[in-house]
Protein backbone atom coordinates (compact mmCIF):
# COMPACT_ATOMS: atom_id res chain seq x y z
CA UNK A 1 0.00 0.00 0.00
CA UNK A 2 2.79 2.60 0.67
CA UNK A 3 4.29 2.24 -2.75
CA UNK A 4 0.51 3.64 -3.77
CA UNK A 5 1.33 7.02 -1.91
CA UNK A 6 4.66 7.34 -4.42
CA UNK A 7 2.22 6.79 -7.53
CA UNK A 8 0.45 9.61 -6.59
CA UNK A 9 3.73 11.52 -5.91
CA UNK A 10 4.37 10.55 -9.63
CA UNK A 11 1.22 11.11 -10.88
CA UNK A 12 1.67 14.83 -9.00
CA UNK A 13 5.05 15.49 -11.09
CA UNK A 14 3.89 14.30 -14.11
CA UNK A 15 1.18 16.85 -14.13
CA UNK A 16 4.12 19.25 -14.83
CA UNK A 17 6.16 17.73 -17.91
CA UNK A 18 9.75 18.66 -18.47
CA UNK A 19 8.95 21.99 -20.27
CA UNK A 20 6.87 23.47 -17.46
CA UNK A 21 10.02 22.28 -15.39
CA UNK A 22 12.16 23.81 -17.07
CA UNK A 23 9.98 27.42 -17.26
CA UNK A 24 9.93 27.29 -13.85
CA UNK A 25 13.43 26.78 -13.53
CA UNK A 26 14.08 29.99 -15.71
CA UNK A 27 11.53 31.94 -13.71
CA UNK A 28 13.51 31.06 -10.10
CA UNK A 29 17.02 31.83 -11.43
CA UNK A 30 15.68 35.16 -13.05
CA UNK A 31 14.14 36.58 -10.34
CA UNK A 32 15.04 33.94 -7.04
CA UNK A 33 13.20 31.66 -4.86
CA UNK A 34 10.32 33.98 -3.83
CA UNK A 35 7.80 30.69 -2.55
CA UNK A 36 7.82 27.37 -1.48
CA UNK A 37 6.01 25.83 -4.80
CA UNK A 38 9.28 25.48 -6.98
CA UNK A 39 11.41 23.76 -3.38
CA UNK A 40 8.33 20.95 -3.11
CA UNK A 41 8.60 20.49 -6.62
CA UNK A 42 12.42 19.95 -6.47
CA UNK A 43 11.91 17.64 -3.47
CA UNK A 44 8.90 15.23 -4.98
CA UNK A 45 11.48 15.04 -7.93
CA UNK A 46 14.24 14.15 -5.78
CA UNK A 47 12.28 11.27 -3.38
CA UNK A 48 10.85 9.84 -6.77
CA UNK A 49 14.44 9.46 -8.17
CA UNK A 50 15.55 8.34 -4.55
CA UNK A 51 12.97 5.75 -5.38
CA UNK A 52 13.82 4.33 -8.79
CA UNK A 53 11.40 6.59 -10.25
CA UNK A 54 12.02 9.52 -12.82
CA UNK A 55 14.90 9.11 -13.64
CA UNK A 56 15.03 10.94 -16.46
CA UNK A 57 14.78 13.65 -14.39
CA UNK A 58 17.97 13.48 -12.45
CA UNK A 59 20.21 16.38 -14.02
CA UNK A 60 17.40 18.63 -14.14
CA UNK A 61 17.04 17.60 -10.52
CA UNK A 62 20.32 18.18 -9.66
CA UNK A 63 20.07 21.84 -10.83
CA UNK A 64 16.83 22.52 -8.47
CA UNK A 65 18.62 21.10 -5.34
CA UNK A 66 21.69 23.65 -6.00
CA UNK A 67 19.17 26.52 -6.37
CA UNK A 68 16.84 25.58 -3.00
CA UNK A 69 19.96 24.44 -1.05
CA UNK A 70 22.00 27.93 -1.94
CA UNK A 71 18.71 30.11 -1.54
CA UNK A 72 16.66 29.02 1.47
CA UNK A 73 19.19 29.93 3.88
CA UNK A 74 19.16 33.61 2.78
CA UNK A 75 16.10 34.01 1.11
CA UNK A 76 14.21 36.01 3.90
CA UNK A 77 16.59 38.28 3.52
CA UNK A 78 16.59 38.85 -0.55
CA UNK A 79 12.57 38.63 0.38
CA UNK A 80 11.58 40.22 3.87
CA UNK A 81 7.98 39.53 3.50
CA UNK A 82 9.14 35.75 3.23
CA UNK A 83 9.30 33.30 0.47
CA UNK A 84 7.48 29.98 2.72
CA UNK A 85 10.55 28.63 4.26
CA UNK A 86 8.74 27.31 6.71
CA UNK A 87 7.34 24.87 4.58
CA UNK A 88 10.57 24.48 2.00
CA UNK A 89 13.18 23.61 4.67
CA UNK A 90 11.38 20.21 5.25
CA UNK A 91 10.41 19.26 2.15
CA UNK A 92 14.19 19.61 0.93
CA UNK A 93 15.77 18.32 4.42
CA UNK A 94 13.11 14.98 3.52
CA UNK A 95 14.32 14.71 -0.13
CA UNK A 96 17.93 14.90 1.39
CA UNK A 97 17.67 12.31 3.27
CA UNK A 98 16.19 9.91 0.98
CA UNK A 99 18.56 10.99 -1.68
CA UNK A 100 21.10 10.18 0.79
CA UNK A 101 20.16 6.48 1.61
CA UNK A 102 19.85 5.88 -2.04
CA UNK A 103 23.15 6.42 -2.78
CA UNK A 104 22.42 7.99 -5.98
CA UNK A 105 24.46 10.75 -6.18
CA UNK A 106 28.10 11.02 -5.05
CA UNK A 107 28.67 12.06 -1.27
CA UNK A 108 30.58 15.16 -1.89
CA UNK A 109 27.34 16.37 -3.98
CA UNK A 110 24.82 15.32 -1.33
CA UNK A 111 27.58 17.00 1.54
CA UNK A 112 27.57 19.86 -0.46
CA UNK A 113 23.63 20.24 0.01
CA UNK A 114 23.83 18.91 3.59
CA UNK A 115 26.26 21.75 4.60
CA UNK A 116 24.38 24.65 2.74
CA UNK A 117 21.31 23.52 4.91
CA UNK A 118 23.39 23.63 8.14
CA UNK A 119 23.67 27.21 8.01
CA UNK A 120 20.13 27.93 8.32
CA UNK A 121 19.05 30.14 11.49
CA UNK A 122 15.69 29.68 12.39
CA UNK A 123 15.20 33.09 13.85
CA UNK A 124 16.39 34.67 10.49
CA UNK A 125 15.00 31.84 8.37
CA UNK A 126 11.48 31.85 8.82
CA UNK A 127 9.06 34.76 8.70
CA UNK A 128 6.36 33.67 10.81
CA UNK A 129 7.64 32.35 14.34
CA UNK A 130 6.65 32.53 17.98
CA UNK A 131 9.15 34.31 19.74
CA UNK A 132 7.79 33.41 22.92
CA UNK A 133 5.06 30.64 24.34
CA UNK A 134 1.88 32.99 24.81
CA UNK A 135 1.82 34.12 21.06
CA UNK A 136 -0.45 32.89 18.83
CA UNK A 137 0.74 33.48 14.94
CA UNK A 138 -1.24 30.78 12.45
CA UNK A 139 -0.71 27.68 10.89
CA UNK A 140 2.87 28.44 9.37
CA UNK A 141 4.38 28.40 12.75
CA UNK A 142 3.15 24.46 13.03
CA UNK A 143 5.42 24.05 9.37
CA UNK A 144 8.14 25.82 11.14
CA UNK A 145 8.05 23.54 14.17
CA UNK A 146 8.15 20.43 11.78
CA UNK A 147 10.97 21.60 9.49
CA UNK A 148 13.31 22.55 12.26
CA UNK A 149 11.92 18.88 13.89
CA UNK A 150 13.51 17.52 10.45
CA UNK A 151 16.53 18.92 10.59
CA UNK A 152 16.84 17.85 13.82
CA UNK A 153 16.07 14.30 12.46
CA UNK A 154 18.86 14.72 9.80
CA UNK A 155 21.44 16.20 12.18
CA UNK A 156 21.92 19.06 10.26
CA UNK A 157 20.20 21.52 13.01
CA UNK A 158 17.71 22.35 14.72
CA UNK A 159 17.21 24.59 18.58
CA UNK A 160 14.95 22.25 21.12
CA UNK A 161 14.26 25.42 22.88
CA UNK A 162 13.26 27.21 19.64
CA UNK A 163 11.02 24.19 18.80
CA UNK A 164 9.34 24.02 22.16
CA UNK A 165 8.38 27.65 22.01
CA UNK A 166 6.45 26.93 18.10
CA UNK A 167 4.54 23.77 19.73
CA UNK A 168 3.70 25.55 22.88
CA UNK A 169 2.20 28.45 20.78
CA UNK A 170 0.36 25.88 18.36
CA UNK A 171 -1.60 24.29 21.64
CA UNK A 172 -3.31 27.44 22.26
CA UNK A 173 -5.41 27.13 18.81
CA UNK A 174 -6.90 23.97 19.56
CA UNK A 175 -10.42 23.31 20.78
CA UNK A 176 -12.09 20.88 22.86
CA UNK A 177 -12.19 18.10 20.34
CA UNK A 178 -8.36 18.47 19.40
CA UNK A 179 -9.34 20.61 16.04
CA UNK A 180 -7.05 23.45 15.21
CA UNK A 181 -8.83 27.22 14.89
CA UNK A 182 -6.95 28.97 12.55
CA UNK A 183 -8.49 32.18 11.65
CA UNK A 184 -11.87 31.39 11.03
CA UNK A 185 -11.90 27.84 11.32
CA UNK A 186 -10.95 26.43 7.62
CA UNK A 187 -11.54 22.45 7.91
CA UNK A 188 -8.33 22.65 5.40
CA UNK A 189 -6.03 23.91 7.96
CA UNK A 190 -7.45 22.28 10.85
CA UNK A 191 -6.01 18.83 9.13
CA UNK A 192 -3.07 20.13 7.70
CA UNK A 193 -1.68 22.20 10.69
CA UNK A 194 -2.57 18.76 12.64
CA UNK A 195 -0.72 17.03 10.12
CA UNK A 196 2.62 19.64 10.64
CA UNK A 197 2.13 18.73 14.30
CA UNK A 198 2.20 14.73 13.88
CA UNK A 199 5.36 15.23 11.71
CA UNK A 200 7.14 17.02 14.43
CA UNK A 201 6.34 13.77 17.06
CA UNK A 202 7.29 11.61 14.15
CA UNK A 203 10.63 13.21 13.27
CA UNK A 204 11.57 12.74 17.14
CA UNK A 205 10.28 15.70 19.16
CA UNK A 206 10.56 14.76 22.97
CA UNK A 207 10.73 18.12 24.52
CA UNK A 208 8.32 19.67 26.85
CA UNK A 209 5.50 19.77 25.23
CA UNK A 210 5.73 16.11 23.81
CA UNK A 211 2.65 14.90 26.06
CA UNK A 212 0.53 17.52 25.96
CA UNK A 213 0.93 17.58 22.00
CA UNK A 214 0.62 13.85 21.58
CA UNK A 215 -2.52 14.25 23.37
CA UNK A 216 -4.79 16.68 21.54
CA UNK A 217 -3.42 15.41 18.26
CA UNK A 218 -5.08 11.97 19.69
CA UNK A 219 -8.34 13.91 20.45
CA UNK A 220 -8.37 15.13 17.03
CA UNK A 221 -7.93 12.30 14.94
CA UNK A 222 -11.01 10.49 16.58
CA UNK A 223 -12.96 13.91 15.40
CA UNK A 224 -11.48 13.55 11.78
CA UNK A 225 -12.87 9.98 11.64
CA UNK A 226 -16.69 10.96 12.14
CA UNK A 227 -16.00 13.89 9.49
CA UNK A 228 -14.63 12.19 7.16
CA UNK A 229 -17.58 11.86 3.64
CA UNK A 230 -18.56 8.60 2.27
CA UNK A 231 -15.92 9.69 -0.79
CA UNK A 232 -13.14 9.82 1.39
CA UNK A 233 -12.93 13.51 1.59
CA UNK A 234 -12.77 16.31 4.79
CA UNK A 235 -15.72 18.01 5.06
CA UNK A 236 -16.21 21.35 3.23
CA UNK A 237 -15.40 25.08 4.94
CA UNK A 238 -12.98 27.73 4.27
CA UNK A 239 -10.28 28.78 2.41
CA UNK A 240 -8.10 26.18 0.41
CA UNK A 241 -10.95 23.64 0.21
CA UNK A 242 -11.73 21.33 -2.90
CA UNK A 243 -7.92 20.68 -4.12
CA UNK A 244 -6.23 17.38 -4.31
CA UNK A 245 -4.02 17.95 -1.44
CA UNK A 246 -6.83 17.39 0.88
CA UNK A 247 -7.27 14.38 0.63
CA UNK A 248 -3.71 13.94 0.35
CA UNK A 249 -3.42 15.60 3.65
CA UNK A 250 -6.04 13.34 5.61
CA UNK A 251 -4.40 10.13 4.29
CA UNK A 252 -1.53 11.38 6.19
CA UNK A 253 -3.06 11.92 9.46
CA UNK A 254 -4.96 9.25 9.17
CA UNK A 255 -2.09 7.03 8.32
CA UNK A 256 -0.13 8.51 11.90
CA UNK A 257 -3.16 7.70 13.50
CA UNK A 258 -3.18 4.28 12.42
CA UNK A 259 0.45 3.69 13.79
CA UNK A 260 -0.11 5.11 16.98
CA UNK A 261 -2.87 2.52 17.71
CA UNK A 262 -0.69 0.10 16.45
CA UNK A 263 1.88 0.60 18.78
CA UNK A 264 -0.26 0.48 22.11
CA UNK A 265 -1.69 -2.41 20.00
CA UNK A 266 -5.36 -1.37 20.02
CA UNK A 267 -5.41 -3.09 16.38
CA UNK A 268 -9.77 -2.13 16.26
CA UNK A 269 -8.30 1.67 16.37
CA UNK A 270 -5.78 0.80 13.86
CA UNK A 271 -7.91 -0.35 11.36
CA UNK A 272 -9.91 1.91 11.53
CA UNK A 273 -7.63 4.85 10.72
CA UNK A 274 -6.09 2.41 8.00
CA UNK A 275 -9.32 1.82 6.21
CA UNK A 276 -10.14 5.81 6.45
CA UNK A 277 -6.35 6.29 5.20
CA UNK A 278 -7.16 4.35 2.24
CA UNK A 279 -10.53 6.03 1.38
CA UNK A 280 -8.77 9.44 1.40
CA UNK A 281 -6.03 8.11 -0.63
CA UNK A 282 -8.60 6.71 -2.99
CA UNK A 283 -10.41 9.97 -2.93
CA UNK A 284 -6.90 11.52 -4.68
CA UNK A 285 -6.33 8.79 -7.29
CA UNK A 286 -9.79 9.30 -8.63
CA UNK A 287 -8.96 12.84 -9.78
CA UNK A 288 -5.41 11.77 -10.92
CA UNK A 289 -6.76 9.17 -13.06
CA UNK A 290 -8.04 11.55 -15.43
CA UNK A 291 -6.48 12.39 -18.81
CA UNK A 292 -5.75 15.71 -18.13
CA UNK A 293 -4.77 16.51 -14.14
CA UNK A 294 -6.11 19.72 -12.30
CA UNK A 295 -5.10 20.41 -9.18
CA UNK A 296 -8.59 21.82 -8.13
CA UNK A 297 -12.10 19.82 -8.24
CA UNK A 298 -13.34 20.19 -11.22
CA UNK A 299 -12.49 20.37 -15.23
CA UNK A 300 -11.71 23.52 -16.02
CA UNK A 301 -8.06 24.68 -17.87
CA UNK A 302 -5.17 23.97 -15.75
CA UNK A 303 -4.10 27.67 -15.51
CA UNK A 304 -7.81 29.37 -15.49
CA UNK A 305 -7.56 30.07 -11.72
CA UNK A 306 -11.21 28.68 -11.38
CA UNK A 307 -11.84 27.68 -8.05
CA UNK A 308 -8.57 29.12 -7.21
CA UNK A 309 -7.46 31.57 -4.28
CA UNK A 310 -4.40 33.70 -5.60
CA UNK A 311 -2.57 31.89 -4.00
CA UNK A 312 -3.30 28.45 -4.55
CA UNK A 313 -1.97 28.41 -8.16
CA UNK A 314 -1.22 25.04 -9.94
CA UNK A 315 2.50 25.39 -10.01
CA UNK A 316 2.43 25.69 -6.33
CA UNK A 317 -0.68 23.51 -5.31
CA UNK A 318 -0.54 20.61 -7.87
CA UNK A 319 2.87 18.94 -6.14
CA UNK A 320 1.46 19.75 -2.95
CA UNK A 321 -0.74 16.90 -3.01
CA UNK A 322 2.59 14.62 -4.03
CA UNK A 323 4.43 16.16 -0.58
CA UNK A 324 1.12 15.26 2.18
CA UNK A 325 1.55 12.00 0.28
CA UNK A 326 4.87 11.43 1.10
CA UNK A 327 4.54 11.76 5.07
CA UNK A 328 1.88 9.50 4.16
CA UNK A 329 4.11 7.37 2.82
CA UNK A 330 6.64 7.76 6.05
CA UNK A 331 3.87 7.07 8.70
CA UNK A 332 2.63 4.20 6.67
CA UNK A 333 2.91 0.79 8.80
CA UNK A 334 2.30 -1.90 5.84
CA UNK A 335 1.52 -4.22 9.16
CA UNK A 336 -1.60 -2.83 9.95
CA UNK A 337 -4.46 -4.17 8.03
CA UNK A 338 -7.88 -2.38 7.07
CA UNK A 339 -11.09 -2.70 8.64
CA UNK A 340 -14.22 -0.67 8.64
CA UNK A 341 -14.00 3.18 9.74
CA UNK A 342 -16.82 5.45 10.41
CA UNK A 343 -16.84 6.63 6.90
CA UNK A 344 -17.35 3.39 5.31
CA UNK A 345 -20.38 1.82 7.10
CA UNK A 346 -22.28 2.42 10.24
CA UNK A 347 -24.19 5.31 10.92
CA UNK A 348 -23.60 8.64 13.46
CA UNK A 349 -23.98 12.51 14.02
CA UNK A 350 -21.17 14.84 14.62
CA UNK A 351 -21.73 17.77 15.64
CA UNK A 352 -18.20 20.21 15.64
CA UNK A 353 -17.31 23.12 18.59
CA UNK A 354 -19.15 26.11 18.06
CA UNK A 355 -16.14 27.48 16.38
CA UNK A 356 -16.36 25.00 13.51
CA UNK A 357 -20.12 24.86 12.94
CA UNK A 358 -20.79 21.94 11.75
CA UNK A 359 -23.16 18.94 11.72
CA UNK A 360 -21.82 15.71 9.83
CA UNK A 361 -25.16 12.87 9.49
CA UNK A 362 -24.16 10.02 8.31
CA UNK A 363 -26.00 6.27 7.03
CA UNK A 364 -24.61 3.80 4.87
CA UNK A 365 -23.72 5.25 1.76
CA UNK A 366 -24.65 8.29 2.14
CA UNK A 367 -23.46 11.53 3.73
CA UNK A 368 -25.11 14.87 4.63
CA UNK A 369 -23.10 18.59 5.88
CA UNK A 370 -24.61 21.28 7.54
CA UNK A 371 -22.90 25.08 8.41
CA UNK A 372 -24.36 26.54 10.50
CA UNK A 373 -22.29 29.74 10.64
CA UNK A 374 -20.68 30.14 7.85
CA UNK A 375 -17.46 31.97 6.45
CA UNK A 376 -19.19 33.78 3.62
CA UNK A 377 -16.12 34.84 1.60
CA UNK A 378 -16.09 30.98 1.25
CA UNK A 379 -19.10 29.69 1.92
CA UNK A 380 -23.08 29.74 3.06
CA UNK A 381 -25.23 28.47 5.65
CA UNK A 382 -27.41 25.20 5.24
CA UNK A 383 -27.19 21.93 3.55
CA UNK A 384 -23.80 22.21 1.50
CA UNK A 385 -23.14 18.60 0.79
CA UNK A 386 -24.62 15.46 0.01
CA UNK A 387 -22.17 13.05 -0.67
CA UNK A 388 -22.90 9.11 -2.16
CA UNK A 389 -20.17 6.68 -1.79
CA UNK A 390 -18.99 6.13 -4.97
CA UNK A 391 -20.17 8.73 -7.18
CA UNK A 392 -19.08 11.84 -8.36
CA UNK A 393 -18.73 14.60 -5.20
CA UNK A 394 -20.29 17.29 -7.34
CA UNK A 395 -23.49 15.39 -8.75
CA UNK A 396 -25.30 16.93 -6.42
CA UNK A 397 -23.65 19.24 -3.98
CA UNK A 398 -20.19 19.05 -2.73
CA UNK A 399 -19.75 22.56 -0.90
CA UNK A 400 -21.66 25.58 -1.31
CA UNK A 401 -21.98 28.76 -2.96
CA UNK A 402 -20.19 32.22 -1.71
CA UNK A 403 -21.02 36.29 -2.89
CA UNK A 404 -18.04 37.75 -3.76
CA UNK A 405 -15.91 34.55 -2.83
CA UNK A 406 -12.01 34.91 -2.14
CA UNK A 407 -11.71 32.52 -5.14
CA UNK A 408 -11.78 33.00 -8.86
CA UNK A 409 -15.37 32.10 -10.52
CA UNK A 410 -16.48 33.15 -13.74
CA UNK A 411 -20.28 33.83 -12.52
CA UNK A 412 -21.82 36.10 -9.88
CA UNK A 413 -23.95 34.32 -7.20
CA UNK A 414 -26.53 36.56 -6.74
CA UNK A 415 -26.67 35.28 -3.33
CA UNK A 416 -25.22 32.64 -0.83
CA UNK A 417 -26.52 29.27 -2.00
CA UNK A 418 -27.09 25.69 -0.10
CA UNK A 419 -29.52 23.61 -0.44
CA UNK A 420 -32.65 25.66 1.47
CA UNK A 421 -35.47 27.16 2.18
CA UNK A 422 -36.75 30.87 2.22
CA UNK A 423 -39.37 33.30 1.84
CA UNK A 424 -40.80 35.57 -1.42
CA UNK A 425 -40.39 39.16 -0.62
CA UNK A 426 -41.44 40.67 -3.82
CA UNK A 427 -39.37 40.02 -6.72
CA UNK A 428 -36.68 39.04 -4.19
CA UNK A 429 -36.22 36.45 -2.07
CA UNK A 430 -34.92 35.58 1.71
CA UNK A 431 -33.20 32.23 2.04
CA UNK A 432 -31.84 30.61 5.44
CA UNK A 433 -28.68 30.32 3.53
CA UNK A 434 -27.41 33.71 4.44
CA UNK A 435 -25.91 35.48 7.03
CA UNK A 436 -27.30 36.18 10.09
CA UNK A 437 -29.94 32.94 10.11
CA UNK A 438 -30.18 31.15 13.32
CA UNK A 439 -30.33 27.39 13.28
CA UNK A 440 -31.14 25.96 16.58
CA UNK A 441 -31.07 22.21 16.48
CA UNK A 442 -34.44 20.76 18.25
CA UNK A 443 -33.91 17.14 17.66
CA UNK A 444 -31.45 14.12 16.86
CA UNK A 445 -31.81 10.62 16.34
CA UNK A 446 -29.50 7.93 15.66
CA UNK A 447 -31.13 4.16 14.84
CA UNK A 448 -30.16 1.68 12.54
CA UNK A 449 -32.69 2.86 9.79
CA UNK A 450 -31.14 5.44 9.67
CA UNK A 451 -30.20 9.34 11.25
CA UNK A 452 -32.04 12.78 11.49
CA UNK A 453 -31.70 16.23 12.79
CA UNK A 454 -34.46 18.76 13.37
CA UNK A 455 -33.29 22.72 13.03
CA UNK A 456 -35.61 25.82 14.08
CA UNK A 457 -34.37 28.42 11.71
CA UNK A 458 -35.58 31.99 11.94
CA UNK A 459 -34.26 34.16 8.77
CA UNK A 460 -33.09 37.92 9.60
CA UNK A 461 -36.63 39.18 8.57
CA UNK A 462 -38.66 36.86 11.53
CA UNK A 463 -39.76 34.39 9.30
CA UNK A 464 -39.34 30.77 10.55
CA UNK A 465 -39.52 27.21 9.39
CA UNK A 466 -38.83 23.98 10.68
CA UNK A 467 -36.34 22.10 9.16
CA UNK A 468 -35.82 18.19 8.88
CA UNK A 469 -33.07 16.05 7.65
CA UNK A 470 -33.06 12.19 7.61
CA UNK A 471 -30.44 10.02 5.66
CA UNK A 472 -31.38 6.29 5.32
CA UNK A 473 -29.74 3.66 3.21
CA UNK A 474 -32.68 4.80 0.44
CA UNK A 475 -31.29 8.57 0.37
CA UNK A 476 -31.73 11.65 1.50
CA UNK A 477 -34.80 13.22 2.77
CA UNK A 478 -35.64 16.96 3.47
CA UNK A 479 -38.60 18.68 5.31
CA UNK A 480 -39.33 22.19 5.34
CA UNK A 481 -42.17 23.61 7.32
CA UNK A 482 -43.79 26.74 8.19
CA UNK A 483 -46.73 28.73 9.43
CA UNK A 484 -45.93 30.68 5.82
CA UNK A 485 -45.94 30.19 2.41
CA UNK A 486 -42.03 29.47 2.04
CA UNK A 487 -39.83 28.49 -0.72
CA UNK A 488 -36.66 25.98 -1.28
CA UNK A 489 -33.60 26.60 -3.36
CA UNK A 490 -32.55 23.78 -4.61
CA UNK A 491 -29.01 23.69 -6.75
CA UNK A 492 -28.50 21.03 -9.49
CA UNK A 493 -25.43 20.16 -11.08
CA UNK A 494 -25.15 21.71 -14.89
CA UNK A 495 -21.14 21.94 -15.70
CA UNK A 496 -17.52 20.82 -14.31
CA UNK A 497 -15.24 23.09 -16.84
CA UNK A 498 -15.29 20.41 -19.03
CA UNK A 499 -18.47 18.23 -19.01
CA UNK A 500 -22.14 19.50 -19.18
CA UNK A 501 -24.67 17.50 -17.30
CA UNK A 502 -28.22 15.62 -18.85
CA UNK A 503 -31.38 16.50 -17.21
CA UNK A 504 -35.40 14.88 -17.58
CA UNK A 505 -37.58 16.64 -15.58
CA UNK A 506 -41.20 15.20 -14.91
CA UNK A 507 -43.91 16.86 -13.29
CA UNK A 508 -42.50 17.00 -9.48
CA UNK A 509 -39.10 15.07 -10.19
CA UNK A 510 -35.63 15.83 -12.03
CA UNK A 511 -33.00 14.01 -12.48
CA UNK A 512 -29.53 14.73 -13.10
CA UNK A 513 -27.32 12.25 -15.16
CA UNK A 514 -23.40 12.56 -15.48
CA UNK A 515 -20.45 10.43 -15.60
CA UNK A 516 -22.37 7.04 -15.24
CA UNK A 517 -24.53 8.37 -12.21
CA UNK A 518 -27.32 10.14 -11.78
CA UNK A 519 -29.01 12.19 -8.83
CA UNK A 520 -32.84 11.72 -8.27
CA UNK A 521 -34.86 14.86 -6.69
CA UNK A 522 -38.24 13.86 -6.14
CA UNK A 523 -40.82 16.82 -4.47
CA UNK A 524 -44.62 17.51 -3.47
CA UNK A 525 -45.16 20.25 -4.86
CA UNK A 526 -43.44 21.70 -9.31
CA UNK A 527 -39.95 22.37 -9.42
CA UNK A 528 -39.00 24.84 -11.80
CA UNK A 529 -35.58 26.35 -13.21
CA UNK A 530 -35.21 29.90 -12.18
CA UNK A 531 -32.93 30.76 -15.20
CA UNK A 532 -30.35 31.87 -13.01
CA UNK A 533 -27.14 30.07 -12.91
CA UNK A 534 -24.74 29.02 -9.30
CA UNK A 535 -21.35 29.02 -9.41
CA UNK A 536 -18.30 26.90 -6.64
CA UNK A 537 -15.32 25.61 -6.73
CA UNK A 538 -16.62 22.86 -8.80
CA UNK A 539 -18.41 24.05 -11.63
CA UNK A 540 -21.96 25.38 -12.38
CA UNK A 541 -25.25 24.84 -11.14
CA UNK A 542 -28.45 25.65 -12.11
CA UNK A 543 -30.93 27.85 -9.01
CA UNK A 544 -34.03 26.06 -9.07
CA UNK A 545 -37.35 26.58 -7.01
CA UNK A 546 -40.22 24.93 -5.52
CA UNK A 547 -42.82 28.02 -3.74
CA UNK A 548 -45.35 28.51 -2.66
CA UNK A 549 -46.08 25.70 0.02
CA UNK A 550 -46.11 25.84 4.02
CA UNK A 551 -44.79 22.39 3.78
CA UNK A 552 -42.30 21.55 1.30
CA UNK A 553 -40.82 17.73 1.03
CA UNK A 554 -37.88 16.66 -1.23
CA UNK A 555 -36.29 13.12 -1.73
CA UNK A 556 -32.62 13.26 -3.37
CA UNK A 557 -31.38 9.63 -4.57
CA UNK A 558 -27.45 9.03 -5.80
CA UNK A 559 -27.25 6.16 -7.64
CA UNK A 560 -25.64 3.67 -10.52
CA UNK A 561 -27.08 4.87 -14.00
CA UNK A 562 -26.94 1.72 -15.84
CA UNK A 563 -29.12 2.72 -19.08
CA UNK A 564 -27.79 2.71 -22.00
CA UNK A 565 -29.94 5.04 -24.26
CA UNK A 566 -29.66 7.35 -20.95
CA UNK A 567 -29.52 10.41 -22.75
CA UNK A 568 -32.02 9.93 -25.33
CA UNK A 569 -34.89 13.16 -25.24
CA UNK A 570 -32.97 14.24 -22.26
CA UNK A 571 -32.02 17.59 -22.00
CA UNK A 572 -28.26 19.03 -22.06
CA UNK A 573 -27.42 21.51 -19.37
Amino acid sequence: MKEKYLAIMEKAVGAYGSGRIEKYIAQVVNGGLREHGFPRLTANIGILLAHGRRRDLKEIFAQMMDICCEQIPAALEREPGGVGNEFSVKEITLCLLALEKAGLFPASTTEMWRSRLKTIQPYTCYSTIARTAAEKPGNWVAFCAASEQARVYAGIGGESDFIDTQVASQLLSFDENGMYRDPNEPMVYDVTTRLQLSAVLYFGYNGKYREELDTVLAKGGLSTLLMQSVTGEIPFGGRSNQFLHNEAVLAAVMEFEAARYHKCGDMVRAGQFKAAAVMARDAVCRYLDAEELHHVKNAYPQDSFYGCEKYAYFDKYMVTAGSFAYLAWLFADDTVLPSECPAGTGQHIFQTSPYFHKTILKYGTYYAEYDTNADFHYDANGLGRIHRQGAPSAICISVPFAVNPLYRLDVENAVPASVCWGVREGEDYLFSSEKGTEYKLSDSAVTDTGVSVKWQCCLTDGHKASESCSVTKNGISLCYESTDEICCLLPVFAFDGEQKTQTEEKENCLTVYYRGWRCRYTLNTVLRDSGKVLANRNGHYRAFLAEGRKRIEITIVIEPDSSTNQFIGIQQI
